[in-house]
């Protein structure tokens, strides 16, 4: 604040040195011009008050920490909300859900206890046309409280609790007819990928992966624009290419990619851009089926389409330092060549089970040591998808 007495000052100082009047006045011109600006600020913020635009933003701020904040309490209930809080990772939940989706957007849940999947080896099976089109369906297995987030081609998202998505209670045998849609694609665009998105409050960032391996990281400090407006984008460099995953992670995690042709590729999440670029440079006919998170302590389980089993330590993953890198290869060209391919991979730990839909819709239960130890899945049909099933007493990841 400019005082009087001090503009007396400066008056008194030009008359008995004038040659300090301009430099005096360079001084006040300079704080005239900050006090219009700050002015001008006061105004416009005055002006936003008015009108309820300030108002209505704090609102959708609010709003989206409450949204949040009832995620997490869903997900982890008032215990692992604490554990939360901390930074530590909460026990898994008693319920959990088998979510199988297809591209046209429908969604079929089954909920098996975690006490049914113990020592079962055959869940059931999916009747109806769960490969139509020839398109493969994906599959997750969630805490019951989950919340999903829904990402479409079109860059579109959406979200979704687990507990709208209608179960379907018919024991050991469920019709896909009856599978629900609860966000319908808009005009040419289809399902991408439901993604876990409860842990939100808890990470750092979204990354985009697509089909021919472009990634783009984004703050998670953005999520209120996404959702306020339903839009992530796409993720792509190509016209042709199509977004294929998003998961949450935090600063310092290790990001994996597996592609149809059994190529491997990891990535330091703290090295990504936030612009799309393209990390994996691959065939013509070729496109990444997995992407995920791994940590130290986990594994590296991939299947192929005929249910040979391939498992890796996390140990052997070295992230890729240079764009459009070629990734280690996971098979021979020989077997290439004998037309091996690789449905999906995960990350995984020893006491883990991994559960398979076949292409007859059958629903199979194995122990992870089994099949990484025989190298093959004991079923004769051709693998469509799969998913793991945390052991009781595993932690989640964010």
């Amino acid at each position: 604040m400019t005082s009087l007495q001090k503009i007396d000052e400066w008056i008194k100082e030009a008359e008995e040195r004038p040659q300090s009047a301009l430099m005096i006045l360079r001084l006040i011109a300079g704080r005239l011009r900050e006090l219009t600006e700050r002015n001008e600020e006061l105004l416009a913020e005055n002006i936003a008050l008015q009108d309820g635009s300030r108002v209505e933003d704090y609102s959708r701020r609010i709003t989206h920490l409450e949204y949040q904040l009832e995620m997490l309490k869903r997900r982890f209930g008032p215990e692992g909300l604490k554990a939360a809080e901390a930074l530590a990772l909460p026990a898994v939940p008693q319920t959990i859900s088998l979510i199988i989706y297809q591209a046209r957007g429908k969604i079929v849940r089954i909920e098996p206890s975690l006490q049914e999947l113990k020592g079962i080896v055959s869940l059931g099976q999916i009747t109806g046309d769960v490969f139509p089109w020839g398109e493969f369906p994906r599959m997750l297995v969630v805490p019951s409280a989950e919340e999903l987030l829904m990402v479409f081609t079109s860059g579109r998202v959406s979200t979704c609790a687990v507990a709208q998505v209608p179960v379907l209670e018919n024991d050991s045998l469920w019709n896909w007819d009856q599978a629900s849609l609860p966000d319908e694609p808009h005009g040419g665009e289809l399902l991408s990928a439901l993604m876990p998105f409860a842990s939100l409050p808890l990470a750092d960032f979204f990354v985009q992966i697509s089909r021919r391996g472009c990634v783009k990281k984004t703050m998670t400090s953005l999520a209120d624009n996404i959702l306020t407006n339903h839009y992530l984008g796409r993720g792509t460099l190509q016209k042709a290419d199509k977004p294929f995953e998003v998961v949450l992670c935090r600063k310092n995690a290790r990001l994996v990619m597996v592609t149809y042709e059994g190529r491997l590729l990891g990535l330091d999440v703290d090295d990504l851009t936030y612009s799309t670029e393209e990390r994996i440079r691959l065939e013509p006919h070729d496109h990444v089926i997995a992407s995920f998170l791994i940590e130290p302590d986990e594994s590296l389980i991939c299947l192929t389409q005929n249910g040979k089993v391939i498992h890796r330590e996390s140990s052997v993953i070295e992230p890729a330092k240079s764009a459009s890198a070629r990734g280690q290869a996971l098979i021979s060209p020989s077997r290439l060549e004998q037309g091996t391919r690789f449905i999906g991979a995960a990350a995984i730990r020893e006491l883990d089970r991994v559960l398979v839909l076949d292409t007859a819709g059958g629903l199979t239960l194995h122990a992870c040591r089994e099949i990484t130890g025989s190298g093959a899945l004991p079923i004769s049909e051709p693998v469509l998808a799969f998913g793991i099933v945390l052991a009781p007493s595993q932690e989640t990841k964010p």
